[in-house]
């Protein structure tokens, strides 16, 4: 396998026009320099595919933003050239450049302030007044008691003094609260379900198709899904795939890629910051 620094445009030529013929199965005299690779049947799912065997074939490693930025044929041939990335590893430090997408931010608001109910106001007042009224009563019956007492103790007699007057008024009665009926489980509201992926076959071979499903129970129908895929050792990329949701928050997509190995993929929701759990898949 030639050096990167010694690849020539006539050898990445050959070689990309046997991926091109082998992957859409386009003429290969079609395979020329002004020629655009959507022109030759090239969708977002083959140009990965186009990308990876190309960095396969010349031991180099094009970034996904290359690849996606090949439109025309000489632009394929002018970016193995170039070698733009890096040299294809197999121990890379995962990258560390901040937090997975999806990673949604924690914020804290202070509680309410309590609110008084103004009919618990006024039964708080009826309360209140009936023992006032229960207190000057037993005051005035005490007070009597006690003035007949001296009275008996000092001689005098009813003749000599008018009669105590003792309060008849009677106590207020408060109302019985009215009873309130408990709440029942049935009238608890149930969270939204958790998204789903599930996948037929996890273990594929290279350039193979397969299914991505499931649902975003609490999405409606119509909003946009992205596939996102993780290689060993590596964080959390955007695979070239998207989809939306139909009724019920479901989703089906179908991905390919000729990337051999483990590969993780998931559904994401910018949105709603909600992602699927990961599925593994063994290409190869």
């Amino acid at each position: 396998m030639p050096r990167p620094e010694d690849v020539r445009s006539e050898d990445v030529r050959t070689e990309l026009t046997d991926i091109l013929v082998q992957v859409v199965g386009c003429a290969p005299g079609d395979v020329i320099d002004y020629a655009k690779l959507k022109d030759l049947g090239v969708d977002s799912l083959a140009i990965v595919e186009v990308g990876d065997e190309l960095g396969r074939r010349f031991d180099i490693y094009l970034s996904d933003e290359t690849v996606n930025g090949m439109s025309t044929v000489a632009e394929a041939v002018a970016a193995v050239v170039r070698h733009e990335g890096t040299r294809a590893t197999t121990n890379q430090e995962p990258p560390t450049s901040g937090p997975e997408p999806g990673a949604a931010a924690l914020t804290s608001e202070p509680p309410p302030p309590d609110e008084v109910d103004p009919e618990d106001r006024r039964n708080r007042f009826k309360r209140l007044a009936f023992w006032f009224a229960v207190t000057g009563a037993a005051v005035g019956i005490v007070f009597g008691l006690g003035s007949a007492a001296i009275i008996g103790a000092t001689g005098l007699g009813s003749s000599t003094l008018p009669p105590l007057a003792v309060p008849t008024t009677p106590a207020p009665t408060t109302p019985s609260p009215t009873p309130t009926a408990a709440a029942t489980p049935d009238a608890e509201e149930t969270p939204d379900p958790d998204p789903t992926l599930t996948i037929a076959n996890t273990q594929i071979s290279p350039g193979e198709r397969f299914t991505l499903e499931g649902a975003f129970p609490a999405l409606d129908k119509g909003e946009k899904l992205q596939v996102q895929v993780k290689d060993s050792g590596e964080g959390w990329d955007e695979f070239p795939v998207t989809t939306t949701t139909g009724d019920g928050g479901t989703y089906s997509t179908q991905v390919y890629t000729s990337r051999t190995g483990k590969r993780d993929f998931r559904m994401a929701h910018e949105g709603s910051k909600t992602n699927t759990p990961a599925v593994s898949v063994t290409i190869g």
